[in-house]
């Protein structure tokens, strides 16, 4: 048996979603971002850098320098207040400009900073 739904949004109306039928979860709006998330993201990009360095995808000096910045992510995590945020946001941008030319390394970066910026 089918079944049949009809929306009508007038004027300035928008919608949002147009469902018939939900089966499972429904999120809508951002996701929520915590430290913890940001955390796993950076421990994945350090992975994903010594990676590179060994494949020769990545200098090594280019990864030495992207862990110094990566220090201020550390500090945040550990200490977190607002100060300390403005600097974490700050290395994440400069972490992700040294790995731009990897780019499977710098879409991790890409989302470590998403993450960072999420955080509040």
């Amino acid at each position: 048996m089918s079944e049949w739904y009809t929306n009508i949004a007038g004027g300035d109306a928008r919608v949002g979603a147009q469902i018939g039928k939900v089966e499972g979860n429904v999120t809508v709006g951002s996701p929520q971002f915590h430290e913890g998330g940001l955390r796993t993201q950076v421990a994945e990009l350090r992975s994903a850098m010594r990676r590179a360095v060994e494949t020769g995808a990545l200098e090594a000096e280019i990864r030495k320098a992207a862990e110094a910045e990566l220090t201020e992510v550390d500090a945040y995590l550990e200490h977190g207040d607002e100060k300390q945020r403005g600097k974490m946001v700050l290395a994440l941008k400069k972490v992700r400009g040294l790995l731009g030319d990897v780019a499977d390394v710098a879409s991790i970066a890409a989302v470590a900073l998403t993450i960072g910026q999420g955080l509040s």
